[in-house]
Protein backbone atom coordinates (compact mmCIF):
# COMPACT_ATOMS: atom_id res chain seq x y z
CA UNK A 1 0.00 0.00 0.00
CA UNK A 2 1.31 3.42 -0.96
CA UNK A 3 0.04 6.97 -0.80
CA UNK A 4 0.45 8.78 -4.12
CA UNK A 5 -0.41 12.33 -5.25
CA UNK A 6 -4.13 13.11 -5.15
CA UNK A 7 -5.98 12.22 -8.35
CA UNK A 8 -9.18 14.31 -8.43
CA UNK A 9 -10.63 12.52 -11.45
CA UNK A 10 -10.22 9.12 -9.74
CA UNK A 11 -11.69 10.55 -6.52
CA UNK A 12 -14.76 11.83 -8.40
CA UNK A 13 -15.31 8.33 -9.84
CA UNK A 14 -15.50 6.62 -6.42
CA UNK A 15 -18.91 5.63 -5.06
CA UNK A 16 -19.43 7.58 -1.83
CA UNK A 17 -16.97 10.36 -2.67
CA UNK A 18 -19.68 12.95 -2.07
CA UNK A 19 -19.40 12.18 1.66
CA UNK A 20 -15.79 13.44 1.66
CA UNK A 21 -15.36 17.20 1.92
CA UNK A 22 -12.34 18.50 0.02
CA UNK A 23 -11.08 21.49 2.01
CA UNK A 24 -8.50 24.00 0.71
CA UNK A 25 -6.25 23.43 3.73
CA UNK A 26 -6.66 19.64 3.62
CA UNK A 27 -4.06 17.11 2.56
CA UNK A 28 -5.19 14.34 0.22
CA UNK A 29 -3.62 11.25 -1.31
CA UNK A 30 -4.61 8.50 -3.70
CA UNK A 31 -4.20 5.09 -2.08
CA UNK A 32 -2.62 2.45 -4.29
CA UNK A 33 -2.30 -1.27 -3.73
CA UNK A 34 0.02 -3.24 -6.02
CA UNK A 35 -0.01 -0.31 -8.43
CA UNK A 36 -3.81 -0.09 -8.64
CA UNK A 37 -5.74 2.93 -7.40
CA UNK A 38 -7.75 1.76 -4.41
CA UNK A 39 -9.14 4.90 -2.79
CA UNK A 40 -8.44 8.32 -1.36
CA UNK A 41 -7.42 9.35 2.14
CA UNK A 42 -7.20 12.89 3.42
CA UNK A 43 -6.98 14.97 6.53
CA UNK A 44 -8.23 18.39 7.56
CA UNK A 45 -6.09 20.04 10.24
CA UNK A 46 -7.72 20.38 13.66
CA UNK A 47 -7.32 23.27 16.06
CA UNK A 48 -5.52 20.91 18.39
CA UNK A 49 -1.78 20.67 17.65
CA UNK A 50 -0.62 17.61 15.70
CA UNK A 51 -4.19 16.42 15.07
CA UNK A 52 -6.50 16.22 12.08
CA UNK A 53 -9.90 15.03 10.90
CA UNK A 54 -9.35 12.05 8.64
CA UNK A 55 -11.52 11.12 5.66
CA UNK A 56 -11.32 8.02 3.51
CA UNK A 57 -13.21 6.48 0.62
CA UNK A 58 -12.27 3.16 -0.94
CA UNK A 59 -13.27 1.61 -4.24
CA UNK A 60 -15.74 -1.22 -3.50
CA UNK A 61 -13.38 -3.95 -4.69
CA UNK A 62 -10.73 -2.82 -2.15
CA UNK A 63 -12.94 -2.73 0.94
CA UNK A 64 -12.40 -5.25 3.70
CA UNK A 65 -8.64 -5.53 3.13
CA UNK A 66 -7.41 -3.44 6.06
CA UNK A 67 -6.59 -0.43 3.88
CA UNK A 68 -8.38 2.03 6.15
CA UNK A 69 -5.98 1.36 8.99
CA UNK A 70 -2.88 1.22 6.81
CA UNK A 71 -3.68 4.39 4.87
CA UNK A 72 -4.63 6.42 7.95
CA UNK A 73 -1.57 5.25 9.88
CA UNK A 74 0.68 6.20 6.95
CA UNK A 75 -1.00 9.61 6.70
CA UNK A 76 -0.41 10.19 10.43
CA UNK A 77 3.23 9.11 10.09
CA UNK A 78 3.92 11.30 7.05
CA UNK A 79 2.53 14.40 8.75
CA UNK A 80 3.66 13.58 12.30
CA UNK A 81 0.09 13.61 13.61
CA UNK A 82 -0.52 12.47 17.17
CA UNK A 83 -4.34 12.24 16.97
CA UNK A 84 -6.78 11.47 14.18
CA UNK A 85 -10.50 12.17 14.46
CA UNK A 86 -13.19 10.57 12.29
CA UNK A 87 -16.78 11.75 12.03
CA UNK A 88 -19.00 8.87 10.89
CA UNK A 89 -22.73 8.52 10.27
CA UNK A 90 -24.37 6.09 12.70
CA UNK A 91 -25.70 3.96 9.84
CA UNK A 92 -22.30 3.57 8.14
CA UNK A 93 -21.61 0.22 9.77
CA UNK A 94 -18.70 -0.65 7.47
CA UNK A 95 -16.83 2.55 8.35
CA UNK A 96 -17.58 2.18 12.06
CA UNK A 97 -16.25 -1.38 11.98
CA UNK A 98 -13.16 -0.46 9.93
CA UNK A 99 -12.26 2.41 12.27
CA UNK A 100 -12.84 0.29 15.38
CA UNK A 101 -10.55 -2.42 13.96
CA UNK A 102 -7.99 0.32 13.18
CA UNK A 103 -7.85 1.34 16.85
CA UNK A 104 -10.28 4.26 16.90
CA UNK A 105 -12.54 4.69 19.91
CA UNK A 106 -15.84 6.55 20.19
CA UNK A 107 -15.74 9.73 22.24
CA UNK A 108 -17.67 9.67 25.50
CA UNK A 109 -21.41 10.35 25.33
CA UNK A 110 -20.75 13.57 27.26
CA UNK A 111 -18.31 14.80 24.60
CA UNK A 112 -20.63 13.74 21.77
CA UNK A 113 -23.53 15.63 23.37
CA UNK A 114 -21.36 18.72 23.80
CA UNK A 115 -20.28 18.61 20.14
CA UNK A 116 -23.92 18.27 19.06
CA UNK A 117 -24.91 21.24 21.23
CA UNK A 118 -22.16 23.29 19.56
CA UNK A 119 -23.44 22.26 16.13
CA UNK A 120 -20.19 20.47 15.29
CA UNK A 121 -21.83 17.06 15.09
CA UNK A 122 -25.19 16.12 13.57
CA UNK A 123 -27.60 13.95 15.59
CA UNK A 124 -26.93 10.98 13.28
CA UNK A 125 -23.14 11.20 13.61
CA UNK A 126 -20.51 10.03 16.05
CA UNK A 127 -16.90 11.08 16.47
CA UNK A 128 -14.06 8.62 16.95
CA UNK A 129 -10.41 9.25 17.75
CA UNK A 130 -7.12 7.44 17.53
CA UNK A 131 -4.01 8.50 19.39
CA UNK A 132 -0.52 7.63 18.21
Amino acid sequence: MELKPFDREFFDSLPGHEEVVIEPDGIYYTITLHGEKAGVVGAIPSREPKSAFVQIVLAPEFRGRGLTSRAEDELARLHELKTLFATINNDNFASLKAHSKAGFTILSEEKLTHLRELGKLKPNQIRMEKNY
